[in-house]
């Protein structure tokens, strides 16, 4: 099964989405902080769920970086509860990347990762 990479600084989103991601037969990759993830062979990462709001890097610039820095083009996915998207929608938009709510729902979280795995 692909793996996905989840960039997440809350501990319980990470589990929440690990274990959804898990039973949905995936390969889960999971760090509290995009340093972690930096650190990483990305090149069989098939997709990234990252969330927007975190305390040394926001979402934006963890995208940026993977396109631009680390040639990373595995579809990406923000996880955000943030209401303002004024900053995020810009980059979302210019990178191809998707937005889903938090607390995110596990059919919608699955069906939008098999969509973006699948294009």
């Amino acid at each position: 099964m692909p793996t996905v990479l989840v960039i997440d600084d809350d501990l319980f989103v990470l589990a929440t989405v690990g274990d959804t991601l898990r039973g949905a037969g995936y390969t889960v990759l999971t760090v509290q902080s995009p340093a972690e993830a930096f650190h990483l062979d990305l090149n069989g990462v098939a997709a990234i769920l990252c969330d927007y709001n975190m305390p040394d890097m926001n979402g934006s610039d963890v995208l940026v970086a993977m396109r631009e820095l680390q040639e990373c083009r595995a579809p990406f996915i923000f996880l955000t509860g943030h209401s303002d998207l004024d900053d995020l929608l810009p980059v979302a938009i210019r990178y191809g990347a998707e937005l889903l709510p938090k607390p995110v729902d596990p059919a919608e979280l699955t069906r939008l990762l098999r969509k973006q795995i699948a294009a």
